[in-house]
């Protein structure tokens, strides 16, 4: 089914759908859809076309469809809900199943001095724009089919606690025993296994995480502290009967966190830095990641009306740092360099700039965004353009591409595979 066919058909169809939704007040399933309403419902059903996969192999052309609905039920004064789920076809026509998940779904108690919430939910910690060295609580999906960064993200089961210390200073309790990884793209070398491996679902296992937070005032800031794993893996090779197994694994660490936000006139300054101690204590273990810090310094401001300028400073210090690339067997060389490049250690200092220049015109439905992120070391970069227009109050379509460029050995350089433009008409309510 060609991707004009698709649009077209869901151009119609939302038309109708508007027209069932609203036109007859009397009607019984109005009055259903309004209960609902009155309940927080809102979705979007959605068509998108990517040229590319996002798997780094050589598969093209992917016209999707998918649903997402999301109900904010209120029982009461102190129990409120969350429900957010989503169900999507990537690939309609080429054989791909149709799935559904679950984004949130939780429930939370209010309190005059805190809140409770338990169940599946998305945690995001951090004060920077869209590298966050302290948002190491809940996942990722990078291969996800879909045009933007808050459609990667899902929830994991947990307890979260906000206990309000005054009006500026919330202290923030995150309690998990459900990791759940951030979803990469990955391949396994040629005549290798690639298996991962998640730690069981136990209370031995169990994920904390405390962050004092201050809102309101001229400043914002907090400081944070986690115990748990590691959203990304770090691969380690054996030999088995059935030949190499590169295992991946994801290791326990502990990460120190802080951020901060302020604005001076018209300019707006944030920081965000987080230093990580990881397995290898001692930087001894190539099959583990080194401990390192990592931080975000950046400024915005807007120009004229909606002009929009976001840059970013991004730095990395690999303590006991040893280059991957001295290690004299070569299967382990070539498995240590692999984990420094999707890690970001492949040299012990490391520096980018991330920018993100956005802008509004006729009333604002039409708007444009560019995102950059350059590595200066190894000379690498990814753009992101992306244009979306408004065509009623329901109804936007998006046009955009992702670009990478560099090395084949550099963070950027790996991913050239899943360049791609990409297009979505997406229906509202």
């Amino acid at each position: 089914m060609g991707v004009l066919r698709v649009v077209v058909l869901l151009t119609m169809g939302v038309v109708a759908l508007e027209q069932l939704l609203f036109a007859q007040e009397g009607d019984g399933g109005i009055r259903a859809w309004t209960l609902l309403r009155e309940q927080g419902l809102t979705g979007s059903l959605r068509v998108d076309y990517f040229r590319s996969s996002k798997l780094l192999d050589d598969e093209t052309d992917f016209t999707g469809g998918t649903a997402q609905f999301k109900l904010l039920p209120v029982f009461n004064e102190m129990l409120t809900g969350k429900v957010e789920a989503r169900l999507t076809d990537p690939a309609i026509g080429k054989g791909a199943e149709t799935s559904g998940s679950l984004l949130e779904g939780f429930v939370s108690l209010h309190f005059d001095k805190g809140d409770l919430r338990i169940g599946k939910q998305i945690v995001a910690w951090g004060r920077a724009d869209g590298i966050n060295p302290t948002d190491n609580l809940t996942p990722h999906d990078y291969v996800v089919l879909l045009p933007f960064e808050e459609d990667q993200r899902f929830g994991t089961m947990a307890l979260k606690g906000d206990g309000y210390l005054s009006n500026d200073y919330t202290l923030t309790l995150f309690i998990s025993p459900f990791f759940e990884p951030s979803k990469i793209p990955l391949i396994a070398p040629a005549g290798t296994i690639l298996i991962e491996n998640k730690p069981t679902s136990n209370f031995s296992d169990t994920e904390v995480a405390v962050k004092l937070n201050k809102s309101g005032g001229a400043f914002d800031g907090s400081i944070s502290f986690f115990h748990g794993f590691d959203l990304l893996p770090d691969a380690r090779a054996s030999l088995t009967p059935m030949g190499p197994v590169i295992e991946l694994r994801h290791t326990i660490i502990d990460v120190i966190g802080i951020d901060m936000a302020r604005n001076f006139g018209k300019f707006g300054f944030r920081a965000e830095g987080a230093y990580f101690i990881t397995e290898d204590h001692n930087g001894l273990d190539p099959t583990i990641k080194n401990p390192f810090l990592f931080y975000v310094l950046g400024v915005d401001r807007t120009f004229l009306e909606n002009l929009n300028i976001n840059i970013q400073f991004v730095g990395r210090y690999i303590r006991y740092y040893q280059d991957p690339e001295a290690i004299n067997d070569p299967f382990l060389r070539s498995l240590a360099v692999q984990n420094a490049i999707v890690n970001g250690q492949q040299d012990q200092t490391s520096y980018g700039l991330t920018s993100r220049i956005g802008d509004k015109w006729f009333n604002d439905t039409l708007e444009a965004e560019l995102l950059m992120f350059i590595n200066f070391n190894r000379t690498n970069s990814y753009f992101r353009p992306l244009v979306t227009y408004a065509f009623t109050d329901h109804v936007k379509g998006t046009v955009g591409g992702e670009v990478y460029q560099g090395p084949d050995d550099s963070f950027f350089g790996r991913l050239k595979k899943n360049e791609s433009v990409f297009t979505e008409i997406r229906y509202s309510f």
